[in-house]
């Protein structure tokens, strides 16, 4: 028998004690909450809802809740309402009935809900608490424990994940008040929002997973209300699906590639396509199989081949069942205040585009062939609002990667696109950046003496290897963009780098002449290094700003990678640490702002998770930085009259820094990237 999804929605907002203020929140929280899961094109539950009843109607209902449910059940059970502690620190949640003197006999405690939870045989089990906590003490006696709620730790064990509004001994946020009406609380407002519109699908497979919709939910209400913090504790196999995004349509990268006028990035989108069927949903499914269906009569034949290969492996795949039926409808047999049926349907598959047969090899594709436009069907909506982790495509292993585009009759006048204007663009700047770059070699570094930087003691050496060097190789990479996409993870990754580069040299100059100006007067070189140094930069967040590489990264949840952190904020204290007592604020910045900008940089990226080509530029950037700032340093040690007067231990402190932060970084960003591994997801429920 295919799995069941039910969900228990409980909601207390009218209270015999006096003592327990009504609340405006949970009889709309719940009806919300409940509507949204109960709809068989979103979430497909069999939804029960309880509504201002006393503890043993409510512990009849968990109790029957868990006690029918089989293995492979996905419950949820969501309460609204008063939270509870004892004089012993203990957990109620507060029914109608509920009385402060007696809340174990008139409330439902977190140890019963625990044990029926224990007891319960599916191992997929979700309970989310939109509790304003409060302490119930009889009058002259306080808490025995401390002020927390500790809710995630009430509710440990396999096979369920807790999700919390607030675990703090106050009143959870519904607005500016608990008392009024029709205002529906922070938490759970945000949380039907997430599903109901799709936003939680962070990751542009078309399904809401729990995490995806926690990470959603926590960021809006943090942003809201910032002194109300949410949790969750998940320790359950797989991911567990809450819901379709019903609003999906094809991530913006894959649109761009597809209507671009370059057949490589067409080709590119063709495996950006697979990935996506491979993972998504019926409508993602069908979505992808029409696109498919139109590159397969693309005038490029590599990408006509590709395209024509996926549609009939496509075409072999669809025969499969769907992973999982929604609950079939049931009798409303109890009261309406008590039980909410469900009317559940199975979702109706959409049948993707019939597969063509690729055109005849022999026959060359005619100059004048415009490539196919896709079905006459309305345009895809633009997404919904929210990052998107989904890898960009790569270029189908195999293929050429330089067939060149054949523009017909149509294509001449079109605009280029984003990808095209944004490398242009870098490009641009980069080579502009030559003219400040070139005179700062030739000028005169220091205003009284005609000496150049080479001759003042800023050696060309490192100049032109680490700054020459991979400045031109990016103007290379960036101008094969067109035929080469991949160069163009690589290339920003030179510009980024050349840009930390580039504003280290300059600072450290600029603040020397600060610190020396009653011996030395800085020199027009010097202006136009900054100058130089400020465009590549800006060429930097251009390149990592727009597309290909444009995208919001991941953020990890706290694991290993955090104790990598950790390891570089040691490492650039270390390296900061100490120094001569006559230094002045401006000498310790202009030897200290190559450490303070490899930290800045290094430390996100240990944090995040990036795609494969956003990874493939961070770590390009911080190579360059870190084999720059090892220099000199180097050669500070191995040189017979040291020019800056720092002890040998200095210099092996700023190399330890950067070999460190190198290390980190390398090590943070090893492993999966913020696409889903197609492999996790073949034992996925979908709903």
């Amino acid at each position: 028998m295919p799995a069941g999804r039910k969900a228990l929605v409980v909601a207390t907002y009218r209270y015999a004690d006096g003592g327990l203020s009504g609340l405006a929140a949970p009889e709309h929280d719940a009806e919300a909450f409940a509507a949204v899961l109960e709809d068989p094109e979103i979430a497909g539950f069999d939804v029960t809802m309880l509504l201002n009843q006393p503890h043993h109607v409510v512990g009849e209902a968990i109790a029957d809740f868990y006690g029918d449910c089989r293995r492979d059940d996905l419950t949820l059970l969501y309460f609204s309402g008063h939270g509870l502690k004892d004089d012993e620190g203990r957990l109620h949640l507060a029914m109608t009935n509920t009385r402060r003197e007696a809340l174990m006999f008139t409330a439902i405690s977190a140890a019963q809900l625990n044990e029926a939870m224990d007891a319960c045989a599916s191992r997929r089990k979700v309970l989310i608490l939109d509790c304003c906590y409060s302490g119930a003490f009889p009058a002259g006696r306080t808490a025995k424990s401390d002020e927390g709620v500790q809710t995630l730790e009430r509710f440990q064990g396999k096979g369920r994940a807790v999700l919390t509004a607030s675990d703090a001994t106050q009143y959870a946020f519904e607005g500016d008040d608990v008392r009024g009406s029709g205002i529906s609380s922070v938490f759970t407002r945000h949380l039907v929002e997430a599903i109901r519109s799709g936003a939680a699908d962070l990751d542009e497979d078309g399904d809401i997973a729990l995490d995806e919709l926690y990470s959603y939910v926590r960021e809006k209400v943090v942003a809201e209300v910032p002194q109300q913090r949410p949790k969750k504790q998940e320790d359950v196999d797989g991911r567990i699906l809450i819901a379709r995004n019903v609003h999906w349509t094809l991530p913006a990268h894959l649109r761009h590639a597809i209507d671009s006028p370059i057949s490589a990035q067409r080709l590119s989108a063709v495996e950006g396509l697979a990935h996506l069927h491979r993972v998504g949903n019926d409508l993602v499914r069908a979505t992808v199989a029409g696109h498919v269906a139109a590159l397969a009569d693309d005038d490029s034949r590599s990408v006509s081949a590709a395209a024509t290969a996926l549609l009939q492996q496509i075409g072999s795949s669809r025969v499969r069942p769907p992973e999982v039926e929604l609950p079939a409808p049931r009798a409303a047999s109890a009261p309406a205040t008590v039980e909410r049926p469900v009317l559940a349907v199975p979702v109706p598959v959409p049948s993707a585009a019939p597969v063509r047969p690729p055109s005849p090899p022999a026959e060359p594709a005619p100059a004048e062939r415009r490539r196919a436009e896709p079905p006459a069907e309305p345009p895809p909506a633009e997404p919904p609002a929210g990052p998107s982790l989904t890898e960009p495509p790569a270029v189908v292993p195999g293929a050429p990667e330089n067939d060149a585009p054949v523009l017909g009759a149509g294509r001449t006048s079109r605009q280029a696109p984003p990808l095209r204007q944004a490398r242009l663009l870098v490009l641009a700047l980069v080579v502009l950046s030559g003219l400040p770059l070139t005179l700062s070699r030739l000028l005169a570094f220091e205003a009284s003496a005609p000496n150049t930087a080479d001759e003042f003691s800023e050696s060309t050496l490192p100049w032109s290897l680490l700054i020459v060097g991979p400045l031109v190789a990016s103007v290379a990479l960036l101008a094969a963009g067109a035929r080469f996409p991949r160069a163009v993870p690589v290339a920003a990754g030179l510009v980024v780098g050349e840009g930390l580069v580039l504003l280290e040299n300059a600072g450290f100059w600029s603040f020397w002449f600060i610190d020396n100006n009653d011996s030395y007067d800085a020199g027009p070189a010097l202006w136009c290094l900054v100058l130089g140094a400020v465009v590549v930069a800006a060429a930097g967040v251009v390149a990592v700003t727009r597309p290909p590489l444009a995208g919001r990264p991941g953020v990890r949840s706290p694991d290993w990678r955090f104790a990598v952190a950790l390891l570089v904020v040691i490492a650039a204290a270390i390296s900061l640490d100490g120094g001569p007592e006559s230094y002045s604020f401006s000498s310790w910045i202009s030897t200290s702002i190559g450490t303070l900008l490899l930290g800045a940089f290094a430390l996100p990226l240990t944090l995040v998770r990036l795609r494969r080509d956003q990874r493939l530029a961070a770590l390009v950037a911080v190579s360059l930085f870190g084999m720059w700032l090892l220099w000199f340093p180097l050669s500070e040690l191995v040189s017979d009259s040291p020019r800056l007067g720092l002890e040998p231990s200095r210099w092996v402190a700023r190399i330890v820094d950067v070999v460190l932060t190198l290390l980190a970084c390398g090590l943070a960003q090893a492993g999966p990237t913020s696409e889903p591994a197609a492999a996790s997801r073949t034992s996925r429920t979908s709903p």
